[in-house]
């Protein structure tokens, strides 16, 4: 064992049989569920058989919060990062146990009373799993390590337990532990940026908030990860974006920022914070008032994109609503089959979502565009004036496809950032109401001779021909 030290934290360099050995480690409640699958532990398992010659092979990074408990004088190791691979290499050690002693004859004693031994030690060092899917997946995995490690002869179960090795970071402050945790997966494999969010709204939470901490991460889990990926990259981030007039094209960690705030809690309250801190206060007060088991109603927090993010419980509970507003307003007027009795409305959402081009990139990316400018308009006005609202933001978004005969993300956000005439999120951002943005001019397109040539309107192979009859019977484009 090796030992750096800084401080208050540490860094120790462990063989699993000291690692598993750790006292008073625990699984916090906010971490995401177990969910490593067989693969994984095939992965693992595969690794250390083939590096069992080595003196030494490294299984990774383990980083804990030294968590003194207050009024209980007493210190808990907390896994801030590497449960999943801690919770795996348990598992691991049973299956051996059980191995070893099916299959006693295969084994020399001495590696038959150490991993003996070992279990004795790690059984007085209870992990509590009440996620259901946790168990499960424990379960599971545990059957598929005892099938794959019945290879290990007593050489691979020494190498497992004496040579294989973790880096323990001890970290005396959870902010210092979860910045640690992301500088180390900033320099590791990529995580969402929505990952590292997490992280950072987890530590924001207030001491008096860790059962609705508990709550809201067993929320954020049912999400499944692309889905949040999609929520922040293809729609929030852009949004937020495209309002500031800035290009927004793919969202990576260095732009986590814009969804950071303010801690609600702290003691410098500026003025500008006073108006967040009554709103957040009232909604808070409101629905823990006992009056609620009576009347069972509930106030949500005003969101609203162009306002200043709160940082901890109320990040969740954002992600949350505009998550909903994405889904609701596509379950409201999205319709498969286009026929003449569909209100004006309901055909532009058709052609938006299912012209006849909608398989290519460049249908995809104004279909993105598209959406983003629907859920900024409701996220600001609702649906007062909506109708009025979506013809100008259509012909808007799909007067592109008349200028572009192949159509890239660049040239989409291009057109927003550096558009001469007018940015609808922009003017969106600025105006007080939906009167505002409905009378706003959108310029016809004129062809050009050289668009006049490269297609017609009516059965080109460019553009679906009721988009370009849509535009011809709004007056937007001018033959």
């Amino acid at each position: 064992m090796s030992e750096i030290s800084s401080g208050k934290n540490k860094a120790e360099i462990l063989p699993i049989e000291q690692f598993l050995k750790i006292k008073d480690i625990r699984i916090p409640e906010y971490q995401r569920p177990y969910r490593w699958e067989e693969k994984n532990v095939a992965q693992l398992i595969n690794d250390i058989f083939i590096h069992k010659e080595k003196s030494r092979y490294r299984l990774g990074t383990v980083v804990i919060h030294q968590n003194n408990i207050k009024g209980e004088n007493k210190l808990v190791h907390d896994i801030v990062d590497g449960q999943q691979r801690f919770t795996t290499l348990r598992i691991l050690l049973y299956a051996l146990y059980k191995i070893v002693h099916t299959n006693s004859a295969n084994f020399e004693t001495y590696i038959i009373d150490k991993v003996s031994e070992l279990k004795k030690e790690i059984d007085t060092i209870p992990i509590y799993y009440t996620n259901k899917e946790s168990i499960k997946q424990i379960r599971n995995n545990y059957h598929t390590a005892i099938r794959l490690l019945n290879k290990f002869d007593t050489l691979g179960i020494k190498a497992f337990i004496e040579k294989c090795e973790v880096v323990v970071f001890y970290i005396a402050d959870i902010t210092e532990a979860f910045q640690f945790f992301d500088s180390q997966n900033a320099r590791g494999k990529d995580l969402y940026p929505h990952d590292l969010l997490k992280a950072f709204h987890l530590r924001a939470f207030d001491n008096k908030e860790q059962q609705k901490q508990v709550e809201i991460v067993d929320q954020w889990e049912q999400y499944e990860s692309k889905d949040l990926a999609n929520v922040f990259a293809i729609y929030l981030y852009r949004i937020k974006g495209w309002a500031d007039q800035n290009s927004s094209r793919r969202f990576t960690k260095k732009d986590i920022g814009m969804f950071k705030g303010i801690n609600i809690y702290s003691d410098d309250l500026f003025p500008y914070m006073r108006p967040i801190q009554i709103a957040h206060t009232f909604v808070d007060h409101y629905n823990s008032n006992f009056e609620r088991n009576i009347d069972k109603q509930k106030f949500d927090y005003p969101f609203q994109l162009d306002s200043i993010m709160i940082n901890g419980c109320r990040f969740f509970e954002y992600t949350a609503y505009y998550k909903k507003i994405i889904e609701g307003f596509k379950e409201r007027y999205e319709v498969s089959v286009w026929n003449d009795e569909l209100s004006a409305t309901q055909k532009i959402f058709y052609l938006a979502y299912h012209n006849s081009k909608s398989y290519r990139d460049g249908e995809k990316y104004l279909l993105s565009l598209f959406e983003c400018l629907v859920i900024y308009y409701l996220d600001k006005f609702g649906y007062a004036e909506f109708d009025y609202f979506l013809e100008k933001a259509f012909v808007w978004v799909y007067s592109l496809r008349f200028k572009y005969q192949r159509l890239g993300f660049d040239s989409v956000d291009n057109f927003v950032v550096e558009n001469p005439n007018i940015n609808l999120f922009h003017q969106i951002r600025k105006f007080i109401s939906p009167e505002q943005i409905i009378n706003i001019d959108i310029t016809p397109i004129y062809p050009t001779e050289q668009m006049v040539k490269s297609y017609s309107i009516v059965g080109n192979d460019r553009i679906d021909f009721r988009i370009g009859t849509f535009f011809k019977n709004k007056m937007y484009y001018a033959n």
